[in-house]
């Protein structure tokens, strides 16, 4: 399994091509044969996932249902804008220009790659910034949230 962590500046080469960090670039599961799945992500960003890991979110694509339109929808919106790939002998990624247009990327630009556990996310600083600014709270207040425990469980 992946374990990406870590921010890391870089830009994407003039053939539209991503060096990946050393410390993602070490990260990567033996098992996934240096193939990855790129999509549009969520937000603005490029997801970037190690082919074992996007099979995992496949399992659950595989239980939407056809006859549903918000499920089409989805499956149609996600994969449309996916794309395999294998990291070259320079260790380097081809992002496609649809996907790089869906995050507002140009070539030699500054980006920003986050490793996010099971997968890593490519950002354009200013895009970033605005989708940070929608949040009123601190990450403390909003990690205060998601693992709040149950109640019943530990108490102080």
């Amino acid at each position: 399994m992946a374990s990406f962590k870590g921010t890391y500046t870089s830009t994407i080469d003039p053939k539209r091509r991503l060096k990946l960090p050393k410390k993602l670039k070490d990260a990567i599961p033996p098992s996934s044969n240096e193939s990855f799945v790129i999509a549009a992500g969520y937000d603005g960003c490029i997801f970037i996932y190690p082919k074992e890991e996007l099979e995992k979110k496949e399992e659950k694509f595989k239980n939407l249902t056809e006859e549903l339109e918000e499920h089409r929808y989805y499956e149609r919106e996600f994969f449309q804008k996916s794309e395999d790939v294998k990291i070259d002998r320079a260790g380097r990624l081809t992002i496609s220009q649809t996907i790089l247009e869906h995050a507002q990327i140009k070539p030699k630009e500054e980006i920003w790659i986050f490793g996010i556990l099971s997968r890593i996310e490519v950002w354009k600083p200013e895009v970033y910034r605005k989708y940070k600014e929608k949040f009123a709270q601190t990450p403390e207040q909003v990690a205060q949230k998601i693992f709040k425990p149950e109640s019943g469980s530990m108490k102080p």
